[in-house]
This record gives C-alpha cells, structure tokens and sequence, in this order.
C-alpha cells in the first residue's frame, strides 16, 4: 500500500466518522410516556383488584423515567368523574400526585362537567382547602377571555427545553354539543383551526418538535388533526382506544392508550433535522404484578377510609352487593349487527323496573351508550363497580350521578329521537340508545336524514313496544336520566308531561341488582343494525 493511498484512506475514515458523527449528534433520543381518559380510576379494579390503580402507575413511571433520559409524560384528559374517588373528592388528590408525575395534562370533555367554577375551585385548591394545583393543564380551543380565574391555570401551550431539543406542547378539546353544558358549547372554539395556529406560533418561536395532546379521538386524530401543518406527534384520548402500535397518518405519530389507567404508553422518537422518526413503542399493562409506590399507600388508604365513612357511600369497596357470572361489556362486538350490550340492558331493565316498583308508569326504558362505561368483571360486584358503569352526572347533596325523569311522548317522537340516535352511528355510538320494553332495527347504510322528523334508517315496521307495533299517534311512557331527556328536548321532542322522579340512577341499578342476586347479562338484539347481517 502506497503512503499517498494510505493518506486518503486515513482522510475518507475520518471523514465517513465525522459525517457519522454529525448525523448521530442530530438523532435526538425523545420518549414520551403517556395515558388518557382515567377517569379517577385511583384504586385498582377488576377481579382481585388487578388491573389499574394510581399507585401502580406511579411506580412504573418513576421506574422508567429513571432507567431513560430526554423524557416528557402526558395525560391527554378526562382525569374526572368515573367512580366514587371523584364523587368524594372531585379530582384534586389525583391531581396532586399527577403533577409529580407528568409534564402536562390536556383538559378532556369531563373536567367541565360541573362548570367552569367547579373547576377553578378544584384546580386552585380551594375546594380542598389545599395549595394550588402546578401541574401545567392545556387547553387551546377555549376562549376564556371573560375567565381571568381559569385562565390563570390553563394554557395555550408550554415549551419545554429537554435533551437539547426545544419541545412545544399544545392541547385540543372536543367540540360534541352534547358532552357540554350551553355555556361552555359557546366559548369552544375550533380544535383543528386552533391547533394549526398554534402549531404555527410553537414552530416560530422556534420549537423543534411540536406536540399536540389531543382529546379529540382516534377518528378524528387520524381524519382531521393529522392534516394539521406543523404538528409531529399527537397524544390522543377521548376515544378509549388501546393502539398496540402507533398509527402514521400525513406524516404525524398518533398514540392513544386505552383507559382507566391500564395502560402506560411509551413512545420513542428520533429527532431528525427535517423532522421525527418513530423509534419504538411499548404499551405497559398496569395490573397486579406491578409494583405499587410505597409513597402513595398512606394517602390512598386516607381516602378511601374517607370515602367509606361518609354516610351517603358506605361500604361501596368493600360490601358485596351481587355476583357476575360472567364478564359485562358496555361495548357491542365490532362487526356484529347487534347494537345492545349487556352493561346497556341491565341499566335499562333496572330502570324500567325499579320504576316500575316505586310505582310509576314505565312503557319503555332508555339510557344513551355514552352515558354507560366501564364493564362489570365476573365475581364479586361493590358499588364502586356500579358507579363505574353509570359514572356520570353530580348531585352535590348525595354525591351521585343522574336522577331519572318520567316523559309522556307520542310514537312519532319516539321515532324521531330514535333516529336521531343512529344519525352518526358510524362515526360514534356515544349517542345510540340502549332499551328496555322496546326492540328496533336499522341500517346505517342508508343515508341519515337531514331534519329532525325524518326516518330513513330505522326500520318502522320493526320497532316494538313491549312486543306490540309501535304506534305513531299513540303516547308511552319513557323513562330516562335527566341528561338524556334534556338532550332529547333540545331537539324539539318537547314531552306532553314529565314527571321528575327524583330517583338516582345508581340506586336503581344497585337495588335492581341486589335482587337479582346474580347478573348474567348478556347482548340478545334488542337493536339491530342489519348493515352487518350476514
């Protein structure tokens, strides 16, 4: 070998390991953990307590962020309002211990369930007579100009300097009428417009990599907010959806992990020059063999004594109230025409017939899918397992959910609104009805009426009261929560009467249960979509 060719080589060597060099310095190492929709799930649930829990979580994250580096946590909302923690306490100690957690948390539809007021007390600490809560809450498509006190807690967006990457954060909310009150519909404004602005204004200042915590769902993660220019990564919520892996929509890496805390998400990006690149990604299960923070077991044992001496709860963790002889979903099968779930129709049924007990006239029973949640495991049920399937709504004097109503309609407004219920079956089934009293057919690939009043998808023929054709100028008897009805209302299906019961939907659902003893539930075709007979 000649000294001339050996120069060269030593040049072209130490030229290929500085390139390498270089570009190994621009692969910046980001990781992102995150969960979404926990619903104040603090203590474990499920058969022997085995899945989720708050302490389990802390754990996990602390374990991992240790062993890591370069590292942001996220929750991407609805942190409130799923099970007695939240009907005590109202979500401040589980955002206590959040805030040692996680980098940020974006505002979901349920932390506005109790008013803008509400939550000002909870976030400032003075409801719990405690300090203000610092964990940064993101929220950009809320103008909260006429809110001084809010907007003090909740921000546009956040730049966190991190591993030498400048990260800009940013949170959307979703716009659904129905899972806001009128005054809080009128100041959301629109979350994909809004994350394009805000994407633009984090890329000018600057920001390498923007972020955008969205609780908006996967549909609409991946058809709308993936087509906003600017954004890299979105942390979704809302949906409930367990995403094993990251799903690419137009360039943007789109994360969602599941519900109640069961999972962890951990997500690995590469820093590039021209933008991210998906490294890895790793939903961790959060059951029994996780190890628990020792830190949080004297405070969670505080509130949950707290929460079982107060007489309007009792012993709703530990006091048997029925058995499940097997597990019941509160979602039906995807791909089966069978739009009942078990969760829907023992709701339904309790309500037709504790009603019907205490002496009122019950021809049908409804409750919305959107207003039932998590399932019931098979063993031993509590009440907290009961609030958890019926979580929503607060009376501040009994510290439960929805009361119900009594509304006197005719047959043709019973169509209306049933047909209002599967106008957007496709796309959501938070506003399909689960029944008792009542059997119906329809197919969502028709095309779903532009007025109220209009029946397209809905079967006529098939819809049954009690077994009878329904009659259209005939009047029923419906029960439902007050919720349910004031929606239903909103769409000009105005009663002839109501009857306000003053009866919580949980005491129905338990005492109903309690009777029976043991629940075998199960989805039978109470509502048909036929799109999926086959």
């Amino acid at each position: 070998m000649s000294r001339k060719f050996f120069k060269v080589l030593v040049i072209l060597v130490f030229l290929a390991s500085f390139t390498a060099l270089c570009c190994a310095q621009s692969d910046k190492p980001l990781t992102l953990f995150h969960t979404n929709d926990t619903h104040s799930s603090m203590f474990p649930f499920g058969p022997n307590e085995e899945y989720g829990g708050i302490a389990r979580m802390s754990a996990l994250i602390k374990r991992l962020k240790a062993k890591d580096e370069n590292v942001l946590v996220f929750n991407a909302g609805d942190v409130f309002v799923g099970t007695f923690e939240f009907n005590k306490y109202l979500g401040y100690p589980e955002l206590k211990i959040m805030q040692g957690l996680y980098d940020a948390m974006c505002l979901g539809n349920h932390e506005f369930d109790l008013g803008l007021d509400v939550l000002v007390g909870i976030l400032s600490g003075q409801l719990a007579s405690d300090t203000a809560i610092t964990l940064p809450v993101l929220c950009a498509n809320i103008n909260l100009s006429g809110n001084a006190a809010l907007k003090s807690f909740v921000k546009s967006y956040i730049i966190k300097e991190i591993g030498g990457v400048k990260v800009g954060i940013t949170g959307v909310v979703n716009t659904d009428k129905q899972n806001y009150s009128e005054s809080i519909n009128k100041i959301l404004k629109d979350p994909y417009q809004t994350a394009g602005v805000m994407a633009g204004t984090l890329r000018a200042m600057g920001c390498e990599v923007v972020i955008c915590v969205s609780h908006l769902g996967k549909m609409a993660d991946v058809m709308g907010l993936s087509q906003v220019p600017g954004i890299d990564i979105i942390v979704g919520g809302h949906s409930h959806t367990v995403l094993a892996k990251p799903i690419v929509a137009n360039g943007k890496i789109i994360v969602q992990a599941g519900e109640f805390g069961k999972y962890l998400g951990e997500l690995k990006v590469k820093v590039k020059k021209n933008g991210v690149e998906l490294s890895d990604y790793k939903l961790h299960p959060i059951t029994d063999r996780t190890k628990s923070d020792p830190t949080l077991v004297p405070t969670l044992g505080a509130l949950k004594k707290g929460i079982e001496q107060d007489p309007r709860f009792g012993l709703v963790y530990t006091k048997q109230v029925a058995e499940a002889t097997r597990d019941l979903v509160s979602h039906w099968q995807e791909g089966s025409p069978y739009r009942d779930t078990a969760i829907g129709n023992l709701v339904a049924d309790a309500i037709k017939r504790e009603l019907g007990k205490a002496g009122y006239r019950v021809d049908i029973a409804l409750e919305a899918q959107g207003y039932t949640a998590a399932k019931i495991y098979k063993g031993k049920i509590v009440g907290n397992d009961i609030i958890r399937i019926i979580p929503y709504g607060y009376d501040p004097t009994s510290g439960l959910g929805f009361k119900m109503d009594c509304v006197l309609i005719s047959g043709a407004q019973l169509l209306a609104g049933l047909e209002y219920s599967v106008s957007l079956v496709e796309y959501t089934d938070d506003l399909s009805m689960q029944v008792s009293g009542l059997t119906y057919r329809y197919d969502s690939r028709k095309k779903a009426p532009s007025r109220i009043g209009e029946i397209n998808r809905v079967d006529l023929i098939s819809v049954k009261v009690n077994g009878q054709h329904i009659d259209p100028n005939g009047l029923y008897w419906v029960a439902l929560s007050e919720q349910l009805y004031g929606f239903l209302k909103s769409l000009g299906l105005a009663p002839f009467k109501v009857i306000e019961t003053k009866l919580f939907e949980y005491n129905l659902v338990r005492d109903y249960m309690k009777r029976l003893g043991h629940i075998n539930y199960i989805s039978e075709g109470r509502v048909i979509d036929v799109r999926y007979i086959r």
